[in-house]
C-alpha cells in the first residue's frame, strides 16, 4: 500500500497544532526524527513535541491551513499558513493579544510511513512585528540595499 505523505503531514498540522495532540508526533515520526527549524534551531522527536505545545500554549486558538503540498520521491514539501491570537507567553514574549498570521514551507523527508527529518522555513520576523517585539521599517528610511557601498 502506497503511503499518502500529504495526508500524514496534514495530519500532523491538524492534530499537534490545530488541537494540541502533540501525541500525533509518535505516529508520524520515527523515533530518530531531526527537525531543523531557523528559530527554534535543531529538534529531537520530543522537542519538536515540546516546540509544538508552546505554541499551542502561546496561541491557543492556533489554525493550520494547507495551501500547497508536493510530493517528491521520499519528501513532501508543504506550504502553509498558521493564524492564532497571541493569549500564553511566547519566547519570552508576554501576551499581547494580538491577532497573528505567519507563512511557511516544512520539507518533511519520510522513511517508509514516518517522518525522519525535516526542515522548515517561516516568517519568524514577520510574527516578531505582529507581536510589537520588532522595528518596524519607516517609508523612506534607509536599508541595506538602498545605502551607498563604501
Amino acid at each position: 500500500m502506497a503511503v499518502d505523505m500529504k495526508q500524514i503531514v496534514r495530519r500532523l498540522f491538524d492534530e499537534a497544532y490545530g488541537k494540541g495532540n502533540s501525541s500525533v508526533f509518535d505516529e508520524a515520526c520515527d523515533p530518530a526524527y531531526r527537525g531543523h527549524d531557523p528559530v527554534t534551531g535543531d529538534a529531537s522527536l520530543e522537542q519538536a513535541k515540546q516546540s509544538a505545545k508552546g505554541y499551542k500554549t502561546a496561541f491557543p486558538d492556533l489554525k493550520p491551513l494547507i495551501l500547497a503540498s508536493y510530493v517528491d520521491g521520499d519528501c513532501c514539501v508543504t506550504q502553509w499558513r498558521m493564524t492564532g491570537t497571541h493569549q500564553g507567553p511566547l519566547m519570552g514574549i508576554q501576551p499581547t493579544g494580538a491577532r497573528c498570521t505567519v507563512e511557511g514551507i516544512s520539507i518533511a523527508r519520510f522513511r517508509g510511513n514516518r517522518i525522519v527529518e525535516d526542515w522548515t522555513q517561516w516568517d519568524a520576523f514577520g510574527l516578531m512585528k505582529q507581536l510589537g517585539v520588532a522595528p518596524a521599517m519607516k517609508a523612506g528610511q534607509e536599508t541595506w540595499e538602498t545605502r551607498p557601498h563604501a
